[in-house]
């Protein structure tokens, strides 16, 4: 029978009613494949994933699927969200496998857990073949497949022999190649990686964003930023009237969005635009901003104060339904000759300019919305009384620690305080969400087991405490950060990097270490610059030791693809190639705000300015401080021996 109806996963809780007998991913279910010698169908998704809902109405509450499914396999429905370590177990063996990596993730595996075949979306007949296909080979070529699947297990096991350590100390100036390297993927045109469908990839943004002025300068590196974020607040990937970006764009123009909405990518995604806003303050970067929290505020944000995942794709059976107008509604809403403006603005056509005469809002040029509130609010008032999209409850840490990170930006880009008193709020909150019994939650809820954080919620945890702490000066958050390296150390080191389930998780049939940086960067990056500045802020030099260890052992194979390892670079050029003068001040005396409007004998860009307890200033430079000094006189000395 289907067990989920207990789950409190809104992903499994949408599979609660098929005929395929679904059961949660348990050691119970582990053992009834054994029992049965049957192997297993672990098919992985996600509520937002509009292919998951495809395929679920395609075969999955298909009675005469359901049938071969229950005869033949044990059937384990999982939320990667819920379960990213397995999702990251078997989305690596299908790539083993020649298939391109995409959800819903469907993998056969052997009752010992060991994968032997899968791939993504199957249309109903190629479904019904291969689950025959798979049931004959079963039962006929047993040891060829357990051959197959011991290849693929054994392949997944990580092999460190790839990554040779560099002293960072002798590597000569990388940055300006890669740059140029970078740059000749990048779409001239309309910003982002080259290629349809299109991700955002805020790391990489973050990466550009980083580098100098100086440097940045030579080849308008900067200008690549602002292309991608103009055309992105344009686009239809934005959503024009309600705020917040959709996770990516079909085409290459940011027009068509996948319309799934993701907590992750908005959070990363006002952190980059607040980066921008404060090399160029554009009202439009300021006015996404403010967009994207209003959103986040009114749609994601639970009653505990913790935020939810995501927002479906689809809604009233179809994706994009809650977000696209026909010509005709609208000129009933607003008609044509008194709001022309509008309809030129925002590319609106009397056929659509998308598929089924729906129009998606998308903006020819850098116009802010505001220019149109009278239309806009009237839209929106229209819109709320459609049947929204379904909201996925969970609430994640990684992803809300990325929201506290991203309200410390927006509140330096703004000048505001009160943004930093929100990302506060919010860490105070998920201390007391998501601590329970001495140790950390992945989510907040769960149905039977609690499911420890994973390396990526801790290390995103302990970039947002190091933040606070940057921006407050109070001590708690630098004591948290430092109580949380010393569990990762405990139950996550590995091989030369950090498992991404630690010692309390459930150990799986590979040991897995995150260091691609992606739609989210890496758990080893964040950790790595988390290690840097936990070494500044607490003195202590085997912090930063570490840090820099993992650097020096991931360098050489990053700079093989910069762009999926652009925040490992963005770490290396900042603290190496284009060091800061780390500057540590006394926080009782002296506001960072005003510090930073002084007149320095370096521009303010390569200052950054640390809270600490002690009267003196100290500049620390690369990995090594100066002598304190006590007056500001012979601090700006000290930065002129540095110029």
């Amino acid at each position: 029978m289907n067990n989920l109806a207990n789950e409190v996963s809104p992903y499994l809780q949408q599979h609660k009613d098929n005929p395929v007998h679904w059961q949660a991913w348990s050691p119970q279910t582990l053992q009834m494949a054994i029992d049965q010698d049957k192997p297993i169908l672990v098919s992985i998704g996600y509520s937002a994933c509009h292919w998951c809902h495809v395929m679920e109405h395609e075969s999955f509450e298909k009675k005469h699927v359901a049938d071969v499914m229950n005869t033949y396999f044990v059937n384990i429905k999982i939320d990667r969200e819920e379960r990213p370590d397995i999702d990251m177990i078997y989305m690596e063996a299908i790539q083993q496998m020649g298939v391109h990596g995409g959800w819903p993730l469907n993998v056969f595996l052997l009752p010992n857990q060991k994968p032997f075949y899968g791939g993504t979306y199957f249309p109903q007949k190629n479904w019904l073949s291969i689950l025959q296909s798979i049931h004959d080979a079963f039962q006929n070529n047993r040891k060829e497949l357990e051959a197959s699947a011991e290849g693929f297990a054994q392949g997944m096991q990580h092999d460190m022999s790839a990554f040779h350590s560099i002293s960072l100390n002798e590597i000569p100036q990388i940055m300006p190649r890669l740059m140029d390297r970078i740059k000749s993927a990048l779409d001239p045109v309309f910003g982002g990686v080259q290629k349809a469908p299109k991700f955002p990839l805020p790391s990489l943004i973050r990466f550009i964003e980083a580098m100098p002025p100086y440097v940045a300068m030579k080849n308008h590196f900067h200008t690549c930023s602002d292309n991608q974020l103009l055309h992105m607040a344009q686009g239809g990937i934005f959503d024009q009237l309600g705020g917040g970006f959709s996770r990516y764009s079909v085409d290459s123009e940011w027009f068509c969005p996948h319309f799934e909405k993701m907590l992750y990518d908005n959070a990363q995604l006002m952190l980059a635009y607040a980066q921008a806003y404060r090399r160029n303050p554009l009202p439009i970067y300021k006015e996404v901003i403010l967009q994207t929290l209003s959103f986040l505020e009114d749609e994601l944000k639970g009653p505990n104060g913790i935020f939810y995942s995501a927002l479906d794709a689809d809604s009233e059976g179809s994706e994009g339904a809650y977000y696209t107008w026909t010509f005709d509604e609208l000129t009933q809403i607003l008609p044509l000759q008194d709001h022309r403006d509008f309809y030129e603005a925002y590319q609106i056509l009397p056929k659509g300019n998308w598929e089924q005469g729906q129009n998606i809002l998308f903006k020819s040029k850098n116009i802010l919305n505001s220019s149109f509130d009278f239309e806009n609010n009237m839209l929106r008032s229209i819109r709320a009384n459609r049947i929204p999209p379904q909201t996925d409850t969970k609430q994640i840490l990684s992803w809300n620690a990325m929201l506290v990170s991203a309200y410390v930006e927006i509140s330096y880009a703004f000048e505001d305080v009160k943004y930093a008193l929100h990302a506060e709020d919010l860490l105070n909150t998920i201390h007391q969400v998501f601590y329970s019994n001495s140790f950390w939650l992945h989510q907040s809820a769960f149905s039977k087991e609690p499911i420890p954080a994973f390396l990526d919620d801790l290390a995103c945890l302990q970039k947002a405490y190091l933040d606070v702490y940057l921006q407050s000066g109070t001590p708690i958050y630098l004591e948290m950060a430092h109580d949380i390296a010393i569990l990762m150390i405990s139950e996550h080191q590995g091989d030369l990097f950090f498992k991404y389930v630690g010692s309390r998780g459930e150990q799986l049939i590979a040991d897995k270490y995150e260091l691609i940086d992606s739609v989210c960067p890496s758990s080893n990056s964040v950790l790595c610059e988390n290690f840097l500045w936990l070494g500044y802020l607490s003195d202590q030099v085997e912090w930063t030791g570490i840090g820099k260890d993992m650097l020096e052992k991931i360098i050489d194979q990053a700079q093989t693809n910069p762009i999926y390892y652009a925040n490992w670079l963005r770490i290396y050029a900042e603290w190496f190639e284009f060091p800061k003068a780390l500057i540590k001040f006394d926080k009782t005396s002296y506001a960072k705000v005003d510090l930073i409007k002084l007149n320095w004998p370096v521009a303010s860009s390569m200052i950054q300015f640390i809270p600490a307890a002690s009267t003196d200033f100290m500049i620390c430079f690369h990995d090594h401080c100066l002598q304190p000094v006590k007056s500001m006189k012979e601090l700006k000395n000290q930065l002129e021996t540095l110029i």
